[in-house]
């Protein structure tokens, strides 16, 4: 797709993309992988269609580019399941093509933009919605909180199961209205094909790759959260939002296990903590297991300065498509730690691994991940020689895997689409 369309028709986006909970306000996986897309097709013009619940957004998180020509913020009812996705979708701008980053309540919005303007729907799933509901999230990978009525009838289980059907049947939708659907990792098809859908391309995320490797200077440290001057045997990064789908209390649990062999390791909880009370809960764990001196909420910060200062990346997720943490990790040529969910073990894992997957225990009480996470980190800190090969072959994986690589992929798909319309 070319400026010429955007020219012709002032105010008209190429594409309308259309998401929740995350970009332009929040900081996370969804939000910089869409302004990746963005920032590497300047020939190509966006809407941005952001959904929320609850209280309206703040601040945003990320510079407008130049080529984002509309945005609208559109809140959902509090009754979630009482959604009418045909009139949230008459408020968007024109539009060419219309691409839905998720099939819960975007997917329905961008099916029924599809339905009442003509245009191609393009649908991307990242995490898969009804799956992380059911593994017991109380929020989504795109960072919307379920806050919509209890359909329980008193009974929380038949709630949350309730609301996975939702989700079930609100993919079926998307996906049949769907012209294109992708999916960021091979891991989410299974649980595409559960819902009645084996059409999907895979397109895999890509990394910036950096620009600098090595310590900080002086200058970087001081940009950095008080802790990372901190001295540190061994220094474990967390890079993602504070919520319970990325099970931070497990990772502090873990710190907890790994003092008795390492007592110089520190854990930095790097990313968005607007889930105060999550937050909160954090803190306050870190207290009852003696390691609040050694456990660090940083807030948001330069995550490429914490990943030339890191010894270790951690994930704990209960959920995972394909980690942008992991891929800048490697990238970095920072040996990761991580759970076998999603699409974990095929990034960091088989032959010449880039890194440790842990296995998740099944039908495990909470914070069961946790002993085996600590076994894997004090290997690595006993270790440094292992850690350099871990690092090495992740930078090996990384190679090519480029933001722009993937954005290429998506100008195809939209030019494809839009003329064909």
């Amino acid at each position: 797709m070319g400026p010429s369309r955007t020219h012709a028709r002032a105010g008209s986006a190429d594409v309308a993309v259309v998401l929740e909970g995350t970009y332009p306000y929040a900081v996370g996986g969804v939000s910089t992988w869409l302004d990746g897309l963005i920032r590497a097709s300047p020939d190509v013009s966006f809407g941005v269609c952001h959904l929320y619940a609850g209280q309206r957004p703040g601040a945003g998180a990320f510079e407008r580019p130049s080529n984002v020509v509309w945005h609208t913020d559109l809140r959902l009812p509090d009754a979630l399941d009482a959604i009418d996705p045909d009139e949230l979708a008459a408020q968007l701008p024109s539009c060419d093509v219309v691409h839905a980053l998720s099939t819960g309540f975007a997917g329905l919005v961008g099916r029924a933009v599809k339905r009442q303007r003509g245009v191609p729907l393009v649908v991307t799933e990242h995490g898969v919605y009804w799956h992380e509901v059911e593994q017991g999230a109380p929020e989504l990978e795109t960072g919307l909180r379920v806050l919509g009525a209890d359909v329980s009838g008193g009974n929380p289980c038949a709630s949350r199961a309730g609301w996975v059907d939702w989700f079930k049947d609100a993919a079926r939708q998307a996906f049949a209205a769907a012209d294109v659907v992708t999916t960021v990792t091979a891991a989410n098809l299974p649980l595409q094909a559960a819902v009645g859908f084996e059409r999907a391309v895979v397109i895999p995320n890509g990394v910036t790759p950096p620009g600098t490797h090595g310590p900080l200077s002086s200058r970087e440290l001081a940009a950095l959260d008080a802790s990372a001057r901190l001295d540190a045997s061994f220094r474990v990064v967390y890079l993602g939002r504070v919520t319970p789908l990325k099970d931070v209390h497990t990772l502090i649990r873990a710190l907890a296990r790994l003092l008795a062999a390492v007592p110089g390791a520190r854990l930095h909880l790097v990313g968005p903590t607007d889930d105060a009370g999550y937050a909160a809960s954090c803190r306050a764990l870190a207290d009852r297991l003696g390691v609040r001196e050694r456990v660090h909420l940083t807030g948001t910060q330069p995550s490429a300065l914490w990943l030339r200062h890191a010894d270790a990346v951690v994930l704990a997720s209960r959920s995972e498509a394909e980690p942008l943490a992991l891929l800048e990790a490697m990238a970095h040529g920072v040996a990761c730690v991580a759970p076998d969910v999603g699409g974990i073990r095929a990034l960091i894992g088989g032959p010449d691994p880039a890194g440790i997957v842990v296995e998740s225990p099944a039908d495990a009480l909470p914070g069961a991940l946790a002993a085996p996470l600590a076994d894997a980190l004090a290997l690595l800190a006993a270790d440094p020689d292992e850690r350099m090969r871990l690092a090495k072959a992740g930078r090996r994986r990384v190679e090519g895997r480029t933001v722009a690589a993937v954005a290429a992929r998506y100008r195809e798909i939209y030019g494809a689409l839009a003329l064909g319309a």
